[in-house]
């Protein structure tokens, strides 16, 4: 009869023992899989450091390469922008930070007095704007996405939204942003994300 209770005792040990082991193993995995997320916008830390380059700016046979800190030492500003689609959804208004785009083209020496840009992300997708839209003149649209005329606004290369860098996940760390105090309604076709190159094409 002893060895019997015994052998139960022994039994329902083991068995506290493993559910222990399960519960502490879990809880560890866990905190670790939080600790690593690498979507934290505040742990985030775009590829374009001091150190490496995050934009390509390509005129003719000339090619220019920034890191973020060269980019930002142009000049930053920030504002707000809000964008529309085809289905007439309206994005934001969220507050930008970024450089012009103008003061970024100013910088570079021989830029031709009439041209064209096209921009172009990391899946190669692109997108080509006028001398006008780069210097400000833009169509906007109401809240319904009825296009209500055009409005001078600031084209911005953004590597901020609402105060957070923007990581990859959210079309970063660059993107192609139109900003006002007024966070002016936009077309979405206009916001190019995963930006890496803008070529300057003479008109």
């Amino acid at each position: 009869m002893g060895n019997g209770k015994n052998d139960q005792f022994n039994k329902y040990i083991s068995i506290v023992l493993v559910i222990v082991i399960v519960c502490v193993t879990g809880i560890y995995t866990y905190t670790q899989l939080v600790e690593k997320d690498p979507t934290d916008h505040n742990n985030y830390q775009p590829t374009g450091d001091s150190e490496n380059t995050i934009l390509n700016v390509t005129m003719g046979s000339d090619i220019t390469s920034y890191t973020l800190d060269e980019l930002k030492s142009i000049g930053v500003v920030s504002g707000n922008g809000a964008y529309v689609n085809k289905i007439g959804k309206v994005t934001g208004p969220n507050d930008y930070t970024g450089i012009p785009i103008t003061s970024l083209l100013d910088s570079i020496d021989n830029i031709p007095d009439n041209y064209t840009v096209q921009a172009t992300a990391s899946d190669d997708y692109s997108v080509e704007y006028s001398y006008s839209e780069v210097n400000g003149e833009v169509k906007i649209y109401n809240e319904t996405g009825v296009e209500i005329g055009t409005s001078m606004i600031t084209m911005i290369i953004a590597y901020k939204e609402n105060g957070n860098l923007i990581d990859e996940d959210n079309g970063g760390p660059l993107r192609i942003a139109f900003i006002d105090e007024e966070g002016s309604i936009t077309g979405s076709g206009k916001w190019l994300q995963s930006l890496v190159n803008l070529e300057v094409i003479e008109s």
